[in-house]
């Protein structure tokens, strides 16, 4: 895993409020996982990576591996 993917994991984690995250996990399944936090989510990767991702696919990706993929590509 490089540098940018271990950034985004960590980014993520912090949104989640969880102490780690896998790229094969499902984020939608974290405790926090909500609205709000689907919104603070796509305003985390809009300010840190420049990607506007909708909300409806952040809300249906399936996990975290193709999140990153989709912010990273």
């Amino acid at each position: 895993m490089d540098e940018k993917q271990k950034e985004f994991l960590s980014r993520l984690a912090g949104v989640l409020e969880v102490d780690s995250i896998s790229p094969a996990d499902d984020y939608r399944l974290t405790p926090l996982w909500g609205s709000l936090t689907c919104f603070a989510l796509k305003v985390t990767i809009m300010q840190h990576y420049g990607r506007d991702v909708p909300l409806k696919d952040l809300d249906s990706f399936p996990d975290v591996k193709t999140l990153m993929e989709n912010v990273l590509k």
